[in-house]
């Protein structure tokens, strides 16, 4: 099970994802932003920021953060490894509710430095748009189930799993290009959660609680159906950082943490 030091870099991992990602929201996007007067085209700057946080998302995995703690920062991405038996309830909730704090710590300091810059676009709070209420919540279902697939299948392969976080952050690129004008691109309930609470902005918040959830958990009932479980449930899994989730396949039998 996770101990307090990989609980710990996954609170910091998910605050610093938020942290930057919603700043590149207010300097993308905030009213009387110069990006906005020097880039016009709404289109180019959502792939530009979905480019930002890609790499984000990509430097937590492979950082000496993301090397400790798995670099999960999605509480939907540890509920599909619980699913697959890589991690226990116990170490799940203490995940999540991490997450759920680092995110809410991220939108509180990005509230704090941009201020007004960052009420002008509701700090970043995710909402339908496109089609409404319904088609966001396909779409976040959807997107999330081929974010957490990719990830199943890099993290469950030797020669691929180095390369998980850049696959991740490629695949993170495109959905927010894509998925944005129909959903805001959550994938992550932490993400739509932080920023909800301290805006106090959340009619629509069910739909990034449920969606994302479903849509992992989707990919992981089928990837246990085709191979059972996973390799490990670190994106990146390295010798040089301990690994206590549940039978790591990448860790010597005599040191793996035994299935419970």
């Amino acid at each position: 099970m996770p101990t307090w030091r990989e609980i710990a870099a996954e609170f910091l991992g998910t605050m610093v994802f938020l942290g930057l990602v919603l700043s590149a929201l207010v300097v993308a996007f905030a009213a009387g932003s110069p990006v906005v007067t020097a880039i016009p085209s709404a289109d180019l700057r959502r792939l530009l920021t979905g480019a930002l946080v890609g790499c984000v998302i990509a430097g937590i995995v492979y950082s000496p953060v993301g090397r400790i703690s798995g670099g999960h920062i999605n509480p939907a991405v540890t509920l599909a490894f619980l699913r697959l038996g890589k991690i226990t309830w116990r170490g799940a909730a203490g995940y999540i509710a991490a997450q759920v704090a680092g995110a809410t710590l991220g939108a509180v300091v990005v509230f704090l430095a941009w201020g007004r810059h960052a009420t002008s676009i509701d700090l970043g709070v995710t909402k339908p748009g496109v089609g409404g209420t319904w088609a966001a919540v396909a779409v976040e279902a959807a997107m999330t189930f081929l974010l957490v697939t990719l990830i199943l299948n890099f993290v469950d392969r030797p020669l691929l799993m180095p390369f998980t976080g850049a696959a991740v952050g490629l695949l993170v690129l495109w959905l927010v290009f894509a998925g944005a004008p129909v959903s805001g691109t959550s994938l992550n309930p932490a993400r739509s959660l932080g920023p909800a609470l301290v805006s106090r902005i959340w009619p629509h918040l069910w739909i990034y609680l449920i969606a994302p959830p479903v849509g992992a958990l989707a990919a992981a009932v089928l990837y246990r159906r085709k191979r059972h479980t996973v390799a490990c449930a670190k994106l990146m899994h390295d010798d040089t950082h301990a690994c206590h989730f549940l039978d790591c396949h990448y860790t010597r039998a005599e040191h793996r943490t035994p299935t419970q």
